[in-house]
């Protein structure tokens, strides 16, 4: 079964990632989007453009934005979501 994280603080990242399995995802919502502009080995993530815009962050072209839409996509292309706020 795949699972979307939904993620809004960055301090939770490794217990998140510790719970996902290779079919998951993760979108960074909220001050978590500041984990893509921090890190460049990892462009798997889904990234929230308008928190982005929000925090002043400006989104590279190898991120996966995606727009309120794209976030609702998301969460019906996965079997359940799970929110670690």
């Amino acid at each position: 079964m795949k699972t979307l994280y939904i993620l809004n603080k960055p301090s939770l990242l490794s217990q998140c990632q510790s719970a996902m399995s290779a079919d998951d995802g993760i979108i960074l919502v909220e001050d978590a989007v500041v984990i893509a502009a921090q890190d460049k080995a990892n462009t798997d993530y889904y990234v929230l453009e308008e928190d982005l815009i929000a925090r002043g962050l400006t989104p590279k072209d190898d991120w996966n934005i995606k727009d309120y839409e794209g976030f609702v996509e998301l969460t019906l292309a996965y079997d359940k979501t799970v929110s670690w706020l």
